[in-house]
């Protein structure tokens, strides 16, 4: 394990991500539903700290990739889960709510574990499967957005079977282009804005309904690019090779 100072700082940025997804669970077991989804929006800031922390710093190691899916799995796997269970344990049958959530939970170990032992090809460029940051991102926006905007039983009742999609949607091999810097000038700058914007909105709880927006947008986006686009045999036999 790397003890230099330089690792605390990524390393703690997957610490508070952790406690977050903690506090999420406890908010939604009390009954603050609200607080609950905005725990979850904070740990998908800091998981994204995280990682470009320790790119910065050189500070990237094992220890801190196997702490991220520790971390990952609490805040974007069970806090998503004890939120869809406590908000409609008296709305949606408990059988039923027990075995989505159960799916749901089941698949985010099993991707993370997935992508823990071997990374794929093209891993650099692209997501196989939807990122857990993503789905949790996509279920704590949409939660928010239902409650400003008072959308009704009938769609909260739909959370249960997002979360099943969620699930096959994590352990798929559907192909998601990764957020990079783009030799489109106007799309990159285009990314760059909306992560400034993200950033300076969530840690004050304020349009999550902006969040929830590009994430669809990078979803709809993202997926059909890459159903257009699959990877040549050349370019999956040039990166197993390096």
């Amino acid at each position: 394990m790397k003890t230099h100072a330089k690792y605390v700082v990524p390393n703690g940025f997957t610490a508070l991500s952790m406690l977050f997804g903690l506090a999420s669970v406890g908010a939604a077991a009390g009954g603050d539903f609200t607080q609950a989804a905005w725990f979850i929006l904070w740990g998908v800031l800091l998981d994204k700290l995280d990682g470009t922390s320790a790119r910065l710093l050189k500070a990237t190691s094992e220890f801190g990739m196997q702490f991220d899916s520790f971390a990952d799995f609490v805040v974007f796997g069970v806090a998503p889960a004890a939120l869809v269970y406590f908000r409609l344990g008296d709305l949606v049958s408990r059988p039923l709510l027990l075995l989505c959530v159960g799916f749901f939970v089941v698949c985010t170990a099993a991707r993370l574990a997935r992508f823990n032992i071997a990374e794929p090809p093209l891993g650099d460029r692209l997501f196989y499967g939807i990122p857990t940051t993503l789905i949790g991102a996509v279920l704590a926006s949409g939660y928010l957005t239902w409650e400003i905007h008072h959308l009704g039983d009938t769609l909260l009742r739909a959370f249960p079977m997002l979360l099943l999609v969620a699930g096959v949607a994590m352990v798929s091999n559907v192909r998601l282009p990764k957020l990079k810097g783009r030799a489109n000038r106007a799309l990159h700058w285009f990314q760059v804005a909306n992560v400034v914007l993200v950033y300076a909105m969530t840690p004050f709880k304020l349009l999550p309904e902006y969040l929830l927006f590009l994430c669809a947008l990078y979803l709809g986006v993202g997926v059909t690019w890459g159903l257009l686009n699959p990877p040549s045999d050349e370019d999956v036999a040039t990166a197993k090779a390096a």
